[in-house]
């Protein structure tokens, strides 16, 4: 086989291999022996690069030809299964359409013959001659047997042709049989084959890489050589170089000395003549001061002058005051006045305040009252029909199985046990959410695992972000004159502790309470938007404010409780009845659908002979009542009186019937 000659050929083509490779690394040698040793070491690089990746891409050829060949070799066997199968279906359908045309042509053939039989009843009642009655009967018996012998012959054909199928059957077992057992020796042939070609592909790249590996080493040690080389060539530049320099700034430091005296002998010519200007400059100052000094006390006088001006002013002003204080005085008496009137006015508000205070709390318990009421009778209700539509389903799904089983001869698969106790854990699911929903989230137990954790810091760090950028209106104006010269994390950090001790936030609870109202949607983990930020704080201050008054907290509590358990009560219902609605698939209708009119037409059928059955008995009741109408005739008085009786004719016919007919008429 094809395996067998790759394995025998296998040190021939490793040897050729290697030959091929020596050649391509003599040539790469001698195509670059005189480059320099960038080139060099780039064309080496290249070649090796080549070699290996040469010798992968062959060995992956070779190995692809050994799987398409092992392949080709495997597919063979279901190429033959599936050209006898395509064969045998012709041979079925050649042979299912004989058959109908069989049936058909019987259906047809007897058709006409019992149409023929029953037109010829009618005539029967038309016969008088007894004779001749008997003659149609017997013509009449002779048809209706031959209608019986046919069909049990096209049975009996049906029959062998049945047993000839579970012939065919066996055979094709062990058909199969032998087709799975070759296909098991060729794919074991062909692991071995493709074991055997991988470990001579890997030993020759492993040795290609081998010799690269030399190679590389090889060429290393000699650039490491050169740059050796190199390195001690710059450093003997180096100390030329830095002799040199060393020669030059010595050279420079002399120039610098000389040129640092002359500045100094011109610096000091230059500072004597400033002094010089300065002196003068002193003596025109004091003149200046001189003058100044007459000024001021001119000055002096004037301001004298202008004091006894400012107390006749005070004078003025003093009258004035003495009148403003009589106008307070009125004032004080009104604003009293008004007071008194005020704070009765506030009296009566808070009376009415308290009064209807009262009736809203009253109100609030009744309405607690009756919502519970209603609840319980609602969950009453809904187990009621929970069990009704589980029971139901549950009788579907028999049904369903049924069907499958015993009308369609399939294997039914049972849904999961998961849909109906998910539907019985509905209302202890309900209750238990209500429950820590109302007891103010005590229920939740357990210690977060790492990313949950992870999770609330984000949405604690968004919702302060947010907090900050929404809610800067309760940082007081002199906290934000301090944070200016802050930088801008710390600016942030201050203003969301100023925002958080405004609202109340003392500790970790209390972080979390202010994150479950800037949630919009607690399953995908997403924050209100900025927009609501406003209308979240202020519900988180009510509900602060409520805390602290025990009576508004547990009417708060209760109101916050029942809403997110009728919330989640409605969810786990529109989770139930999708269930229940996904129990029967579109297929399994679809199935029931064709097995329905199935059904109906072999209900058709079923009908069609019942009624042909009922005709047959009816013939066979009216052959009765002739027999025993011919009987009565035959046993007739009149009979003996006759010179030939109908006896003697019938038993005369009777036996030539019987000659002609054999046993069986």
């Amino acid at each position: 086989t094809d395996f067998s000659m790759a394995t025998d050929s296998k040190e021939a083509r490793i040897a050729l291999r290697r030959t091929r490779i020596e050649a391509r690394v003599e040539a790469k040698k001698a195509g670059t022996h005189g480059d320099a040793g960038e080139n060099t070491k780039s064309s080496e690089t290249q070649a090796s690069v080549s070699r290996s990746t040469a010798q992968t891409v062959e060995s992956r050829s070779r190995l692809d030809k050994v799987d398409t060949a092992g392949g080709a070799h495997v597919t063979d066997v279901r190429a033959r299964g599936d050209n006898r199968e395509n064969e045998r279906r012709i041979e079925e359908e050649k042979g299912r359409q004989g058959r109908r045309q069989k049936l058909l042509y019987e259906a047809e053939s007897s058709a006409r013959q019992n149409a023929a039989v029953a037109m010829k009843w009618s005539s029967l009642f038309e016969q008088e001659i007894p004779q001749e009655l008997l003659s149609e009967i017997e013509l009449q018996r002779d048809t209706c047997s031959r209608i019986i012998a046919s069909k049990d012959f096209l049975v009996k054909e049906f029959k062998s042709e049945l047993k000839g199928k579970d012939d065919e059957y066996v055979k094709a077992l062990k058909r199969q049989a032998d087709d799975v057992e070759t296909l098991l020796g060729r794919m074991g042939g062909q692991f071995a084959a493709a074991r055997t070609a991988h470990g001579d592909e890997l030993e020759e790249i492993e040795n290609a890489f081998m010799q690269e590996r030399q190679e590389a080493l090889d060429t290393n040690k000699l650039e490491l050589g050169k740059l050796m080389e190199r390195r001690q060539q710059l450093e003997v530049r180096f100390l030329d170089q830095r002799q040199a320099r060393a020669d030059d700034d010595s050279r420079q430091l002399d120039r610098q000395r000389v040129q640092d005296a002359e500045d100094y002998a011109i610096l000091k010519i230059r500072l004597e003549t400033e002094i010089q200007t300065l002196e003068q400059d002193l003596e025109e100052m004091r003149a200046t001061y001189q003058l100044n000094s007459e000024k001021l006390d001119y000055n002096y006088r004037v301001l004298q002058e202008r004091d006894q001006e400012n107390s006749s002013t005070i004078q003025q002003q003093k009258r004035k005051i003495a009148r403003l204080q009589d106008v307070l005085s009125g004032l004080k008496g009104k604003y009293a006045r008004e007071d008194r009137k005020f704070k009765s006015d506030n009296a009566e508000l808070t009376d009415e305040f308290k009064r209807l205070t009262e009736q809203f709390k009253e109100l609030q318990t009744k309405f607690v009252h009756f919502e519970d009421a209603d609840t319980r009778r609602y969950r009453e209700l809904w187990n009621m029909n929970e069990g009704d539509i589980t029971t139901t389903m549950r009788q579907v799904l028999q049904a369903d199985k049924v069907l499958h089983e015993q009308q369609l001869g399939l294997h039914w698969y049972p849904p999961s046990d998961t849909i109906f106790n998910d539907s019985s854990s509905h209302e202890a699911t309900v209750g238990s959410s209500m429950g820590a929903t109302g007891g103010g989230g005590e229920g939740e137990g357990g210690d977060p695992s790492l990313a949950t954790a992870q999770l609330e810091n984000e949405q604690i760090k968004s919702m302060l972000e947010l907090l900050c950028q929404e809610a800067n209106f309760l940082v007081e104006a002199k906290v934000h004159k301090l944070l200016e010269p802050l930088p801008g994390d710390e600016q942030n950090l201050l203003r969301i502790d100023s925002i958080l001790k405004v609202l109340g936030v003392e500790n970790a609870a209390d972080v979390e309470k202010l994150l479950g109202y800037f949630l919009a949607d607690a399953d995908n983990h997403e924050l209100i938007h900025p927009n609501d930020a406003i209308k979240a704080i202020k519900a988180f201050v009510e509900d602060h404010q409520r805390r602290t008054d025990p009576n508004k907290a547990k009417a708060h509590a209760a109101a916050k409780g029942g809403d997110d358990g009728n919330a989640f009560a409605r969810r786990e219902e529109v989770q139930f009845w999708t269930r229940m609605a996904g129990i029967i698939s579109d297929k399994t209708v679809r199935v029931w659908s064709a097995l329905e009119k199935a059904l109906l037409k072999y209900n058709e059928l079923l009908a069609s002979r019942q009624s042909k059955l009922e005709g047959v008995s009816s013939l066979a009741q009216q052959n009765q009542e002739l027999k025993a109408l011919l009987n009565q005739y035959l046993a007739s008085k009149v009979n003996e009186d006759l010179i030939c009786p109908p006896t003697q004719t019938i038993r005369l016919d009777e036996y030539a019937s019987f000659q002609n007919t054999g046993p069986m008429g």
